[in-house]
């Protein structure tokens, strides 16, 4: 007698996908971050603008009043407000130059840290370290904001008077023996001098360049170097292209840091001005920089774009 055939039992399909799934998680994950950037953001920004063209003006017991003002505020600004313009200028320099160093230095840290050594883990932490301490007590300490600093200290600053004269004679060196011009040796003068904030603005372009290393396959190396290939040139062939998209984000991501930070000049000409309670052309001025950073950013990833190299 013949059995007769099970039927194959009929799986109930989910209702839900692992992709759906994934995509709600991400939206409750990025939430805040989408609430707090149109609370603490968006919202202050329109505010800006409004301001920006209004004549603002406080009234007793009634608070803000405005008024239609026109472009007159900018024209203010940009034709009759010398400081706004040079501290404009000031900021312009200042991070050209922080782009250049940083982007530099961080592209050597992240190549060295790359390498094995003993305690490598640990020079990674120390290299990451000025981030989580540029706040607090220990800015305050960089910047002599404290009034508790030790006298030892202030003696151990006063001792070294000798570095002018190392510096003036590396200056030397540099211009005379390897025929450096001028410019760029103050250049890297400055750089040397600033090395502790360039060291902390370096600080995340390490990790993303550092992320960027350890993705590239290790077999592409070892097939250059059984083609031939020196140091020298995998990393001009190899490391340099396959790490170029992280060039172009360090260098975005220091502009915005340089741009939004605390000791910028524009930064501090705004926040007099909107101290002095002078809203309109405080927030005027705000929409002015606002603007130049995002033609600054296009500026670069424009020109970025077109030389950096995407992996398949």
């Amino acid at each position: 007698m013949a059995t007769q055939a099970k039927p194959i039992p009929e799986f109930k399909k989910h209702k839900h996908s692992l992709e759906s799934k994934q995509r709600r998680y991400g939206y409750l994950f990025t939430l805040p971050f989408v609430i707090g950037c149109i609370v603490f953001v968006l919202y202050p920004l329109v505010e800006a603008v409004l301001y920006s063209f209004s004549d603002v003006s406080y009234v007793p017991g009634e608070g803000l009043s405005m008024s239609n003002f026109g472009l007159q505020n900018y024209q203010s600004v940009l034709g009759n407000n010398q400081e706004f313009k040079e501290a404009l200028l000031s900021s312009l320099g200042t991070t050209g130059k922080n782009v250049v160093v940083v982007v530099v230095f961080a592209f050597f840290m992240a190549s060295v840290l790359n390498t094995k050594f003993i305690g490598r883990g640990f020079v990674r932490s120390i290299m990451f370290l000025p981030v989580i301490i540029s706040t607090g007590v220990a800015a305050a300490l960089m910047n002599g904001d404290l009034a508790t600093s030790s006298m030892a200290a202030q003696q151990g600053f006063a001792a070294t008077g000798s570095e002018a004269a190392v510096s003036t004679t590396f200056g030397t060196m540099l211009t005379e023996t390897m025929g450096l011009s001028a410019g760029l040796v103050n250049f890297i003068m400055d750089a040397v001098k600033d090395i502790s904030n360039i060291t902390t603005l370096a600080a995340v372009s390490i990790v993303i360049f550092l992320a960027g290393l350890q993705s590239i396959s290790g077999s592409i190396y070892e097939a250059a170097y059984m083609e031939g290939a020196t140091a020298w040139e995998t990393f001009w062939k190899i490391s340099l292209p396959m790490v170029s998209p992280m060039i172009l984000l360090s260098v975005v991501y220091t502009i915005v840091d340089s741009f939004t930070a605390t000791d910028n000049a524009v930064i501090g000409k705004i926040h007099n001005v909107l101290m002095a309670s002078d809203f309109a052309p405080g927030s005027t001025m705000a929409v002015i920089f606002s603007l130049i950073v995002l033609v600054v950013i296009g500026i670069i990833f424009a020109i970025l774009s077109k030389i950096i190299f995407y992996q398949d």
